[in-house]
């Protein structure tokens, strides 16, 4: 069974191929429930319960480019859940509850803020801050992805109030205070409001972490510049492009 893999690395691409498949299915708990127990049993799934799972999972994992290797999109995904997961699950701050983090899109070309986490603060002087995050994925041979971290932080700079402008809030049901604070985040960010940050994860092959990697933030992301305005994060994965495919194989096993 693939729960009791004894394997940490084969139990990371696990976990993260269900979490990625819970939410590609969403509501339709029907297919989710369709692809864990063909995945679990070892089974191919027919027909239509083949066509209901396959509508769910192709955009990202079915394209015939995600099976060749190298492949960017589906590392750069999979880099993306993994910063989602690894702030997700975070202890609770003191003082500070997570409002909402937004979980990653559903396909590997989506244009927009790659992350948006915001925390309902108690006792502060903001009732809610944000952080808007730019995920990266570098698996370049040189082991150097300061070129990667440099480029994330110009493209917050240039186009987070972009970014911020594409998301969507119309359509959810949030809290009356919760609501009027995402209302005007674009004008919180060009404003450079304390209640906005920028972060920037990158996700690499664990033989290119770099001892220093954010010093030199500031240099390219210079609007913000209160106290915590800037936050970075590495996720280092031992030869990220095969743990990317090896998610895949666990999405796909079924299909």
């Amino acid at each position: 069974m693939l729960r009791q893999s004894p394997d940490d690395r084969a139990a990371a691409a696990w976990i993260i191929a269900d979490e990625i498949m819970r939410s590609r299915t969403d509501l339709d708990q029907a297919a989710y429930d369709l692809w864990l127990d063909a995945t679990l049993a070892g089974d191919t799934l027919t027909g239509r319960d083949h066509a209901l799972v396959h509508s769910h999972a192709w955009a990202v994992f079915g394209a015939a480019a995600d099976q060749q290797e190298g492949n960017h999109g589906l590392a750069g995904y999979i880099g993306e859940w993994l910063w989602y997961l690894n702030i997700r699950d975070l202890p609770p701050e003191l003082g500070r509850s997570v409002e909402i983090v937004t979980a990653p899109g559903k396909t590997v070309s989506d244009s927009g803020g790659d992350g948006l986490i915001i925390h309902r603060v108690d006792g502060g002087p903001q009732e809610f801050v944000f952080r808007l995050w730019e995920m990266k994925k570098y698996s370049g041979k040189a082991d150097d992805a300061q070129g990667t971290i440099r480029g994330a932080w110009k493209q917050l700079h240039t186009k987070g109030a972009r970014y911020l402008a594409q998301m969507s809030w119309g359509d959810k049901y949030l809290a009356a205070d919760t609501r009027v604070f995402v209302s005007s985040l674009t004008a919180q960010w060009i404003d450079a409001e304390p209640t906005g940050s920028g972060g920037v994860s990158v996700a690499l092959n664990s033989s290119a972490t770099p001892t220093r990697a954010f010093h030199l933030s500031h240099d390219h992301f210079t609007t913000h510049t209160h106290p915590g305005a800037l936050q970075g994060l590495i996720v280092a994965i031992d030869r990220l492009e095969e743990f990317a495919q090896e998610v895949r194989e666990y999405v796909w096993s079924a299909l």
